[in-house]
């Protein structure tokens, strides 16, 4: 009988520590700037879908940045309210093909909310967006305008536009999009 209280004290001591150790986060959170990702399957995921046609003088969009803003809303799909869509080139070392990004930006509560996204090109200047194409979603806090920094043409982190003491600009990297999938 004496051994009965020191094996349910034993017992119940081996459950906490289990409860202690499944309640404690396992992953190490990403730093400052740097992408944190996510695998997301896409919703019913439509073909590539033209973007942009590039003449020697000008930037002709194929799809309307109207339709792109409407499309960015919809993939945030919290609130965000895109107000301006653009495509740019991004900066690559040596002879490496240049790398484009559709880019959405706007607010979500007063905070600086910004996607891209690589197109990849179809020949003859014409560039598409295809379904499997990553997110690179910045979402600011206290910051006024956030900007991606590019390593070879890649998103690879962030920066915020102005040196405000407390003020972050969080990338997260999620694969697959549905910007132009059928709504349910």
């Amino acid at each position: 009988m004496k051994f009965l209280p020191r094996l349910l004290g034993l017992g119940l001591l081996s459950l906490l520590a289990l409860l202690l150790m499944v309640g404690c986060e396992s992953t190490k959170p990403a730093e400052y700037g740097s992408p944190n990702r996510t695998r997301v399957t896409a919703i019913e995921a439509p073909e590539s879908r033209q973007i942009v046609h590039f003449t020697d003088s000008s930037t002709e969009y194929v799809t309307p940045r109207s339709e792109l803003a409407r499309a960015f809303i919809r993939q945030f799909n919290d609130g965000t309210v895109i107000d301006k869509v653009q495509v740019r080139k991004a900066p690559t070392e040596g002879g490496t093909a240049p790398v484009y990004y559709v880019i959405g930006m706007g607010l979500r509560n007063g905070q600086f909310r910004a996607m891209a996204l690589p197109l990849n090109t179809g020949g003859d200047n014409t560039y598409f967006l295809r379904p499997n194409a990553d997110r690179y979603t910045i979402t600011g806090s206290n910051c006024p305008m956030c900007f991606f920094n590019f390593e070879n043409g890649r998103i690879v982190g962030t920066t915020c536009g102005e040196r405000i003491s407390g003020a972050t600009c969080d990338l997260k990297v999620e694969s697959n999009n549905f910007l132009f999938s059928k709504a349910k």
